[in-house]
């Protein structure tokens, strides 16, 4: 094996997903978490196309240590990133909507929580979003401002389980 081209990035990456001759990462540049999407069509000559970074100062993401957190959608032209961090805004528990094209990414509106999000994905013309407290269902026909359409408060932590005919309520304490 010899290496055939490098490109020089700052920072590191934690996931890298194949899209034919593309390849999105998710990892941290500077105390934030990064998007980024290269070319690696020519294998002497790779290059980063673009790159999208979460926060303002710093911000982190369950999907840098575990993959299923990090929802690349090409059939949407979608990617949904569970974060936390600081913004303009103040501290915010958030999933950033990210526009995946050919050649460019493009960070889109929030869907904010209470609590970390945990994963998110589309679902028919939804995107639903859970964190370890609730479920979203999200209307983002407008990508900038998506839309709180409903949420489900969950159980979490369950501290009793009980069988009820044919369904399993679960019970955690507030």
């Amino acid at each position: 094996p010899h290496i055939a081209g490098s490109v020089d990035v700052p920072g590191w990456s934690t996931f890298i997903q194949p899209l034919g001759n593309r390849l999105v990462s998710i990892g941290v540049e500077t105390n934030r978490v990064a998007v980024s999407l290269f070319d690696v069509g020519d294998p002497t000559s790779p290059a980063l196309l673009s790159r999208v970074r979460l926060g303002q100062n710093y911000s982190y993401s369950e999907a840098n240590w575990d993959e299923k957190a990090f929802s690349v959608l090409p059939d949407a032209g979608l990617i949904l990133v569970p974060f936390s961090g600081d913004t303009t805004n103040g501290y915010a528990s958030s999933v950033q909507l990210v526009d995946l094209n050919a050649n460019s990414l493009t960070a889109r509106g929030v869907i904010e929580h209470q609590f970390q999000p945990r994963r998110a994905t589309v679902y028919t013309n939804r995107i639903l979003s859970i964190s370890n407290w609730e479920l979203l269902s999200v209307d983002a026909s407008d990508r900038d401002h998506p839309l709180l359409r409903n949420s489900t408060t969950l159980a979490w932590p369950v501290d009793r389980v009980f069988l009820h005919r044919n369904y399993l309520l679960e019970l955690g304490s507030a």
